[in-house]
This record gives structure tokens, C-alpha cells and sequence, in this order.
């Protein structure tokens, strides 16, 4: 496995960043696994925390990581993904990030032999929403999506129309002090203008038609975290998942316990996100 980067294209004027990893030996068309950092953060810093970039090898796939544009050096927050909030810097500079990732795809199919029909978007908070914008706009490019800490954005989802169905697998804490978890924004929240965590969920089950069921249980035994599964099936097969997790803050889970903080709140470590994210996807 390779990871190249940094790597630069220009879109619309502006120079864009990206790292990615492919397999050595490519021995078949490779499913695409886009990976999306949260706001203030980088492309760098989300392969440290969510190490998607070591499934290249093993599973025959490519995992790009792009970088979000930063808009003012003295505030690391306005590096952030266009996932449609109006109070989002990138939204008001009116950045077309679902275009530059488009535009990446199109980069990609020049020099690996992609599978177009397997492509995925996934990340983390503001990266997450902007993967489920991904997953509603661009329904006949993404085969699905996942995300950790980022609802969907109201207002896309009150204006969308489902083409097709969509697989999802979803992850949130409720004890997540940056973004609310039930959707009520109050002032000691940095985030708002987001459905819940459980809206979220039920918004992408709803691709799926009337048919499907919902199975709810507890999963993974731990002793600071109760951890529920609520799976929305069609026939024996899951399509939408949601991991909720009950005193779980707003990091990465399965990742470094350095993420913890006072104002991020606790990992939950026996949980791996990149896997059951990966898992889950990967069969679509």
C-alpha cells in the first residue's frame, strides 16, 4: 500500500489538496472510499485517526482524503466542507466542494481503473454531513455513505427527492457537546441547522420504501458505554445502520483515546468506526 500526497488540482480557480492510497499490486477495478476530516482539522490528521488508508492493501480498494479550504489562518474552525449551513464559511464564500470532488472522481478514472459503480463517501462531523449531502445530491455517483458526529443538514433533507435507495451506517454520541445530538440547538453548541442523530437515521431509511424493517438491540459489552444498534432491514439484509452511543462524545470511536477531552468528551475504544463503516459499505 501507497499513500500519495499531497497531491493538487485546480477547480474553479482555487488550488485544491488531496492525499490518497491504492494497492501496490492492483490485480482488479477498485472500489473508491472517500474519507472527509472535520471542520478545522486536515486530510493528515483524519488518516491518523480513522486509519482508512490501511485497508488499500488487504481489500483491493482507494482511499482518497481531500482537504477542506481554510479561509482565515487565525481561525481554524473556517476550514470547513460546504455541507449546506448557512452560518458554514465555505457556503458563504459559495465553495463547490460536491463539484471539486467530482472533479476528483474524474481524476482518478484517468489514471486507475476505478469501479464507478463503488464509490463511497464517508467522515467525520462537519465531514460526515458533508458526506450525507454527497450521498442525497450526487445518489447516481455514491453506491453509499457513512459518517461519525455529523447529522444531515435541515434543509437538504426537506428539499430532497430519494432517486434511488441509499446505504448508510451512521455513529453518534449523545453525549456530544459540539453538535447536538436530538437536534436542539441551544447556545453551548457550536453547530446547528442539523436534523438529530435518530432524524438522520429515518430520513436515509426512507430511500428504501415502506418495506423495510427496524431491529433494535444492544451490541458490544462495555463497561463506560451502552452501545445500541438500531438496523433498518430489507428481507434479512441491513441497509441503513445507526450506532448510538450513550455517553460517547464527539470523536472518532476505535481511535486514539487523545482525541478525549473536556470539550470533546469520551471515545468509546471498543468500537472501531473505520471497520463497521468499511463493513457495512463495502457490500453495496
Amino acid at each position: 500500500m501507497e499513500v500519495f500526497g499531497p497531491q493538487t488540482i485546480t477547480f474553479e480557480q482555487r488550488e485544491r489538496i488531496f492525499y490518497y492510497s491504492a494497492p501496490e499490486n492492483i490485480e482488479q477495478s477498485l472500489p473508491v472510499v472517500f474519507c472527509f476530516h472535520g471542520a478545522g482539522s486536515s486530510a493528515r490528521h483524519h488518516m491518523k485517526i480513522t486509519k482508512f488508508q490501511k485497508l488499500a492493501e488487504e481489500h483491493q480498494i482507494m482511499t482518497v482524503f481531500p482537504d477542506a479550504i481554510h479561509f482565515d489562518p487565525s481561525d481554524r474552525m473556517t476550514k470547513q466542507w460546504n455541507e449546506g449551513r448557512e452560518k458554514n464559511a465555505a457556503f458563504q464564500h459559495e465553495v463547490n466542494d460536491v463539484g471539486f470532488v467530482l472533479e476528483l472522481i474524474d481524476w482518478l478514472k484517468l489514471r486507475y481503473p476505478v469501479d464507478e459503480s463503488r464509490i463511497y463517501a464517508t467522515g467525520f462531523s462537519n465531514g460526515s454531513a458533508f458526506s450525507l449531502r454527497l450521498g442525497l445530491e450526487c445518489q447516481d455517483v455514491f453506491a453509499g455513505v457513512g459518517g461519525v458526529s455529523g447529522p444531515m443538514v435541515k434543509d437538504l433533507a426537506e428539499n430532497c427527492q430519494w432517486k434511488k435507495p441509499m446505504p448508510m451506517l451512521f455513529i453518534m454520541g449523545t453525549n456530544d457537546k459540539l453538535v447536538p445530538y436530538d437536534g436542539h440547538y441551544d447556545s453551548t453548541y457550536m453547530i446547528d441547522q442539523l436534523l438529530s442523530a435518530d432524524e438522520t437515521v429515518e430520513f436515509f431509511s426512507k430511500s428504501w420504501g415502506a418495506d423495510v424493517t427496524k431491529h433494535q438491540e444492544r451490541v458490544i459489552e462495555d463497561e463506560e458505554f451502552f452501545i445500541r444498534k438500531d438496523a433498518y432491514l430489507q428481507g434479512e439484509e441491513e441497509k441503513v445502520v445507526f450506532y448510538s452511543i450513550e455517553g460517547g462524545g464527539h470523536t472518532w470511536p476505535g481511535g486514539p483515546i487523545s482525541q478525549a477531552s473536556s470539550l470533546t468528551g469520551k471515545v468509546a475504544t471498543k468500537l472501531d468506526a473505520t471497520k463497521i463503516i468499511f463493513d457495512h459499505l463495502i457490500k453495496f
